[in-house]
């Protein structure tokens, strides 16, 4: 079994057309995984969520921030950990998103279980604590990102049981390997300091799984210029963090 990994596309079309158009250059990728936050930072939301949605071998979990913006949609509270920052860029993105998308939005998942070869794995977002994993996102139920290293991921996940788990959020690469369970982030699609995209591969079989990061060129010209152009609100914030 073998299968891609994508997350935090966070609205660049280039990053995650170019991802895709990898993905299906390579033999032997039967389904993709999508980790959430497809919406939100980035510009082009409509065309995300086009190309996600219209494919028949994705299946796709929710982020905080397609949760957030959601919440403006539904006329729900906002979390409060995000409205100094990006309530007014999550406006922004809610006044562009077609209303074709509110209902698939609002079925996405926060955890996908699966199990292959006898080997449990859990894709999510991010660490939600098993109690809250019904909470909605004004109630903060994603816990705090913590720094990248065995120890801390381990002490982050200690609540689920799996023998590989796969999350995104923190756009920092993760691979830790504790003997019981391995961890494994490649990164964030569509928000990284170059132009280029990153997604992961998993490989499972009989006896043992193996996980590759895959980094790819692409133009990320239009889409930076992009922010100015349409006046994207919160473009300094953006650009300070994440680009």
């Amino acid at each position: 079994m073998k299968f891609a990994i994508i997350t935090d596309v966070h609205g660049n079309f280039d990053a995650l057309e170019t991802v895709l158009d990898d993905i299906d250059r390579k033999e032997g990728i039967n389904k993709i995984f999508n980790l959430g936050d497809n919406i939100g930072v980035g510009h082009e939301t409509n065309k995300v969520l086009d190309e996600i949605f219209d494919r028949d071998d994705m299946e796709i979990i929710a982020g905080n921030h397609d949760e957030a913006v959601m919440s403006i949609v539904n006329d729900t509270p906002y979390p409060k950990d995000l409205k100094d920052k990006f309530y007014e860029h999550h406006q922004w993105i809610e006044s562009h998103l077609d209303e074709d998308y509110y209902e698939k939005l609002d079925e996405l998942p926060r955890v996908i279980e699966k199990t292959f070869h006898n080997k449990k794995v859990l894709f999510i977002h991010y660490e939600i604590a098993n109690e809250k994993l019904n909470t909605p996102i004004d109630g903060q139920p994603y816990s705090p990102i913590v720094e990248p290293s065995e120890e801390n991921v381990k002490a982050l996940f200690e609540d689920k049981d799996a023998d590989l788990i796969v999350f995104g959020h923190n756009h920092t690469v993760h691979f830790y390997d504790d003997k019981s369970t391995v961890y494994f982030n490649p990164g964030s699609v569509g928000l990284n300091n170059g132009a280029y995209a990153v997604y992961g591969i998993i490989t499972i079989d009989e006896n043992e799984f193996s996980c590759e990061r895959v980094k790819v060129p692409y133009d990320n010209e239009e889409f930076i210029r992009g922010f100015s152009e349409k006046q994207v609100p919160a473009k300094d914030l953006i650009f300070d963090k994440f680009i």
